[in-house]
């Protein structure tokens, strides 16, 4: 069963297909693997030049797979700028199932669809509604998804499809895409298998040639095209028909240089000017308008006259196809016809075009329309496209919303500066700073004295661009600056720019002139913006964190204390988190767009993309859009409404970060971890899965810090999965640095730490990863009984004493100083951890402290102090330091040769570390243990291999008691795929029912 979708005719489809042996054995192999549910299955890209021949590989595994069913689709030009059109077309069949979805993933795809209004359409949870779609129709019948020309999908569909084919895994789908091996620009199907096409071989070429040939081939002939074409099928078969029989046969000379240009596009040129001027008309129309339109294009030929007849000549010529005489036989015909024509013709058959159009039905095409049929200003079309771009914007369309906002700036009589901003957002949303700077250098041209205002986003947003490029230095002067304007008249937000500027300023260094942690933390404490009314936890960790760095330690702890208390009682609001440039992959740059409109007319989102004349529009790129790249995620502008309405929430700055901040700096274990778990909760109901990565990573910090090693690399794990899923950088060493340190791997943490010095501090100006990175080294180097290398990390950290990182590590300074005898070090590390942990009165802080006192204590009073830090760090989740309270009183006790009361702490300590998998502190523990003369017992693993990351995840949440379906939801994966990890894991672990999980998990965790 095959269903044909509106796709565009291709050449060669009666041509017998010769050769490709190879491509559809490895394309068969593909497709029976994801029937089998355990081979390679998910996705394939097949790549090649056109002409290639890769619609007929498409055409030929569709007919050659009759198990399966068959469902086809095709970018196509003219509506690239559509967002989720050729996703519609695919998903039709199934969209009787549309009801059956999750809440959330239904009215992502009904908002994407256009079938709910008022609802944004997250693509990600657009990306998992089509996975569940599909996937549910494949555990009827095995299917078979086949995309043509992905270089002309609209950018919102790339992304979706490439997201579902990167996640496909277990599901009876295979999923296989074909497209040009010349895109420009970043690549949104990167991750996925390529299978490249090459010209055809020498010995195929000659059989294609003779097969095709009306008379005598000469051997020399076939075998001077065959090289000059490069196998080329199409080209092979377009010089059949350019050259003469006598030329073929060889009675005739060849001409110098045969008519094969590289992209063949001027040879479909010469071959449409050879039309009648009433054809070419026609075919610069169809060109021009979306292809499933057949209606609107002969109503438009209609209105500029032109009778049906005049296609009579083109599919005479094989420029259009006899079966739909709407259809081009091939794709670099619509591009030959539309380049080729004048602009004054390209504006003719848009007006007409324009004219047919229904506002109500498509807006957006009519809108588009109107603005490629105008020439200079035009309030009204500009109004129009605005109003496109609004549509756009709750379609989840972004490549369009920019595409119509910078073009509704450039139409703009007045109101130049809010288009151009907003646009400049939406680029930067679809991570594309190159076009988001232009478009702010154009906003910042039109600004005049009294736009105080429109210049502090114009600032804000130039700022984000230099976030997303890994440019700290100026930002949060820039910021400041911003705010101040603008404090007054818009405290959310002055309040905003100053939330962005404090995180900059705490994060990375300045260099020399720059403004400070410090300054800025002052001008924040004085600005009008900031009242002490204000109890949003944004509000409250504002001003916290800079009475923390302005004031003292004491004057912060209430203020991030009610904080994190908010962040467990206050709402969320509806609106998913945004995704932020500090988080997990703070400065990675995403995708840059796609290709330049002057090459290929509608590439990749280029609908008639060039201002009528010869300058090629600004917003070069708007393709190649990567998942969780981008830093304002739904909401596209941070929330910021074209007119300039306030933005509601926080613009880019991801919570679970700051919130993780200042727990650390209160040490309230409760408060950080429940904040944390909520934020990322709430990104995950909502679909925000950038927002969800970040929350993530810091909740494996907080499960390294509970002796919970396995569920950390398990958090790990899944944030580097949707790191894959949307097409980010993989994560590398450093991003687990703690878990490493803490597990004892030295030759990992030290590397890790390598690369944080080279790239986050040097090249990205990340101070606080650097703390991050000494305080855990200072850890490895302590369990490893190397008390000066880890004093040495410890106090360059307490020295800085940057919010998080310089309140923890003090704990680490006493203990290192001590055993390495500088005295000093600990007794001014102990001095701020008495003022400190007084002040904020959390078991965790008054255990270590209870710790520190007793490590500097004489022996009358040091056993109490151990006693009461072990007994308070066993009430806290910090499991971790619960045991090294346990092994210090250990060591304490038999250095005083205690042995009994030694053993006993020794062997919980040993118990609890290598339990959790710190191999070095359990050494440490095992040793004393041994001088007590006791020898501690080995423990052992499970008997099965260990379990892959995902199986972990799987494995964690059925032993939880979470049903299939809710796990698929959760994991971002189908229910058949949930199935199939789960039968790994009940095989690896040797177990028959989820009852027996548990008890085995833990000790798969600690295997390396």
């Amino acid at each position: 069963m095959t269903e044909h979708l509106p796709v565009s005719a291709r050449a060669l489809r009666r041509v017998p297909l010769v050769g490709r042996h190879e491509e559809l054995r490895v394309l068969a192999g593909h497709v029976t693997g994801a029937q089998a549910q355990d081979g390679p299955g998910g996705a394939v890209l097949l790549t090649g030049e056109p002409g290639i021949g890769k619609t007929r590989l498409l055409d030929r595994l569709a007919g050659t797979c009759p198990e399966h069913r068959v469902v086809q689709t095709a970018g196509v030009r003219p509506e690239a700028r559509l967002g989720f059109a050729a996703l519609h077309g695919l998903l039709r069949p199934f969209l009787d199932g549309l009801d059956t979805l999750p809440p959330p993933q239904r009215e992502a795809l009904g908002a994407a669809f256009g079938r709910v209004s008022g609802t944004a359409a997250d693509r990600y949870l657009v990306g998992l509604a089509t996975l569940t779609l599909l996937a549910g129709a494949a555990a009827v019948r095995p299917l078979l998804a086949l995309v043509d020309d992905v270089q002309w999908l609209d950018p919102e569909s790339a992304d979706v499809l490439a997201f579902v084919g990167r996640c496909l895994h277990g599901d009876a789908v295979a999923l296989v895409l074909a497209g040009r091996d010349d895109r420009d620009g970043p690549d949104p199907f990167d991750g996925i298998p390529v299978l490249s096409l090459t010209g055809l071989p020498p010995a195929d070429a000659r059989d294609l040639l003779a097969a095709n040939s009306a008379g005598r081939l000469d051997p020399a002939v076939a075998d001077r095209i065959a090289a000059e074409t490069g196998g080329n099928p199409l080209a092979l078969l377009r010089l059949t028909r350019t050259l003469t029989a006598e030329q073929l046969s060889g009675t005739a000379p060849l001409p110098a240089a045969l008519p094969v240009p590289g992209p063949l596009r001027a040879h479909f040129q010469r071959r449409v000017r050879a039309l009648p001027a009433e054809t070419r008309t026609l075919l610069l129309l169809m060109a021009a308008a979306a292809p499933q339109e057949s209606a609107e294009r002969w109503r438009a030929a209609g209105c500029l006259g032109i009778p049906a007849h005049a296609a009579d000549a083109a599919t005479a010529a094989g420029i259009l196809t006899r079966e739909h005489a709407t259809g081009f036989r091939h794709p670099v015909f619509r591009s030959a016809v539309y380049w080729g024509a004048e602009a004054a013709d390209r504006r003719l058959v848009h007006a007409a075009l324009a004219a047919v159009t229904d506002p109500v039905r498509a807006p957006d095409r009519r809108a588009w329309h109107r603005a490629e049929a105008t020439v200079g200003l035009d309030a009204e079309v500009a109004g129009e496209l605005e109003a496109a771009a609004r549509h756009a914007r709750a379609g989840g369309g972004p490549a369009a919303q920019a595409a119509f906002l910078l073009r509704a700036a450039e139409l703009s009589p007045t109101d130049r500066v809010p288009r151009f901003l907003a646009a400049a957002r939406a680029h930067l949303a679809l991570g594309n700073p190159a076009s988001a700077q232009a478009a702010l250098d154009r906003a910042e041209t039109e600004l005049g004295p009294g736009d105080a205002l429109l210049r502090a986003r114009v600032r804000q947003t130039r700022t984000r661009v230099d976030l997303y490029s890994a440019r700290l230095t100026g930002i949060p002067a820039r910021l400041l600056d911003a705010a101040r304007s603008v404090a007054e008249s818009d405290a959310p937000q002055a309040r905003r720019l100053l939330v962005e500027g404090l995180a900059a300023a705490v994060v990375g260094h300045g260099g020399p002139g720059a403004t400070t942690p410090y300054e800025f933390a002052a001008a924040v404490l004085a600005s009008p913006a900031l009242r002490p009314t204000d109890s949003a936890p944004a509000d409250l960790l504002l001003r916290g964190l800079a009475a923390r760095l302005h004031d003292d330690h004491l004057s912060a702890v209430p203020l991030l204390r009610r904080a994190l208390q908010a962040f467990g009682s206050e709402p969320l609001g509806s609106e998913p988190l945004e995704n932020g440039p500090f988080g997990s992959e703070p400065f990675e740059n995403g995708a840059i767009g796609g290709e330049k409109f002057g090459s290929e007319p509608f590439e990749n989102g280029a609908f008639g993309g060039e201002k009528f004349g010869s300058e090629p529009l600004e917003n070069d790129a708007i393709g190649g859009e990567k998942f969780g790249s981008e830093p304002f995620e739904n909401g596209a502008f941070g929330g910021e409404e074209f007119g300039g309405e306030e933005e509601p929430g926080w613009d880019g700055v991801p919570l679970a970060v700051l919130a993780l901040f200042a727990a650390e700096d209160v040490w309230d274990d409760v408060g950080g971890r429940a904040a944390c778990t909520r934020l990322a909760g709430h990104a995950r109901d909502t679909g925000a899965l950038g927002a969800l990565q970040t929350a993530l990573m810091v909740q494996a910090l907080w499960d390294v810090r509970a002796g919970r090693f396995g569920a950390a690399r398990s958090g790990f794990e899944e944030a580097a999965e949707l790191a894959a899923a949307m097409d980010l950088p993989p994560h590398g060493p450093a991003q687990q640095i703690e878990l490493l340190a803490w597990s004892g791997r030295e030759a990992e943490t030290r590397a890790a730490a390598a690369e944080i010095a080279e790239v986050w501090e040097r090249q990205h100006g990340n101070d606080d990863f650097g703390d991050r990175a000494r305080a855990c080294l200072a850890v490895l180097e302590t369990g490893l009984g190397r008390y000066p290398q880890a004093l040495a990390c410890a106090r360059v950290v307490m020295e800085k004493d940057r919010p998080g990182t310089g309140t923890r590590v003090l704990h680490e300074v006493v203990e290192a100083g001590v055993r390495s005898g500088d005295h000093r070090a600990a007794k001014q590390a102990l001095a701020r951890l008495e003022e400190r942990a007084a002040a904020s009165g959390t078991p965790w802080a008054k255990g270590l402290l209870a710790r520190c006192r007793a490590l500097m204590a004489d022996d009358e009073h040091a056993e109490a102090y151990y006693a009461e830090s072990v007994e308070l760090l066993g009430r806290t989740g910090i499991v971790t330091e619960a045991a090294r309270s346990r092994l210090l009183y250990g060591e304490w006790l038999r250095r005083r040769r205690r042995r009994g009361q030694a053993r006993d702490q020794l062997r919980t300590a040993h118990r609890m570390f290598a339990g959790m998998g710190a191999v070095a502190f359990a050494e440490r523990a095992r040793a004393g243990l041994a001088a007590t003369g006791e020898q501690a017992r080995t423990r052992t693993g499970p008997a099965g291999r260990a379990l892959t990351r995902r199986e972990r995840e799987v494995a964690r949440l059925a032993a939880g008691g979470v049903m299939n379906a809710d796990i698929a939801v959760r994991l971002f994966i189908s229910v058949s795929t949930v199935e199939y990890h789960l039968g790994k894991v009940f095989r690896k672990l040797g177990v028959t029912s989820r009852r027996h999980l548990t008890s085995v998990l833990d000790a798969e965790a600690r295997l390396p």
